[in-house]
């Protein structure tokens, strides 16, 4: 990418960096006396603005993934199961979390915040009027208290089947099904899903589903 640096793309690239990159500002704490965020000033000027402060890199994309495909009999039943495993990156339930104190729902870690002085949070203080506490809010959902590890293992699908005995069925042959999706995930993300990073859609359902299978 020639002249990169000197393009309106210069804030969301780098060379030898990944497309999925994200430039945030580095959230250092809280201001115990104002219960307000702090973070740091990187070009030393003061104030915290982008792109100058800009200046730590996440990178979303997926570092690895794959999964875990097996299948067994055990005389009348057979049972067979996918799991899913994905290391990454990915936006938490600080993104574009509104600020603290307004009428919006809001995630349930918000109740820890600062409340007096000499308070550590980890968020800041409620307001609705704050100018402070309302900037400072609009850089943290910018920061990198907005992205954390969002690695998963996940049991996609899930299948038990069960082969009705001849002697019951006679000429026919017949199988119980019961299978399942998206049933457990393992993960330490704080969100609605590892998976999903956009606001507005679902996660992937658990679903449950059973059937008969009759062959003449």
């Amino acid at each position: 990418f020639p002249g990169l640096e000197g393009s309106t793309y210069s804030n969301q690239y780098m060379i030898g960096q990944s497309t999925s990159i994200v430039k945030l500002y580095e959230l250092t704490g809280i201001d115990t006396q104002t219960g307000a965020y702090v973070f740091s000033d990187f070009n030393g000027d003061g104030k915290i603005s982008s792109p100058d402060d800009n200046r730590i890199v996440k990178d979303l994309s997926v570092q690895y993934f794959g999964g875990w495909n097996n299948s067994f009999d055990v005389g009348q039943w057979n049972f067979s199961f996918l799991f899913q495993f994905v290391k990454q990156e990915n936006y938490n339930e600080n993104y574009s979390n509104p600020m603290p104190g307004t009428m919006f729902n809001q995630p349930e870690g918000v109740t820890a915040r600062w409340q007096k002085e000499g308070d550590t949070g980890p968020y800041q203080g409620y307001s609705v009027t704050n100018s402070a506490r309302t900037a400072a809010n609009s850089r943290f959902i910018q920061s990198d208290a907005a992205i954390s590890d969002a690695s998963f293992i996940r049991l996609k699908n899930i299948s038990i089947t069960y082969e009705l005995p001849k002697k019951w069925t006679k000429k026919v042959n017949c199988k119980l099904s019961l299978q399942g999706q998206n049933v457990l995930t393992f993960t330490k993300y704080k969100g609605i899903d590892p998976e999903f990073r956009v606001s507005g859609y679902l996660p992937p359902l658990k679903i449950y589903t059973s059937s008969i299978q009759l062959s003449f």
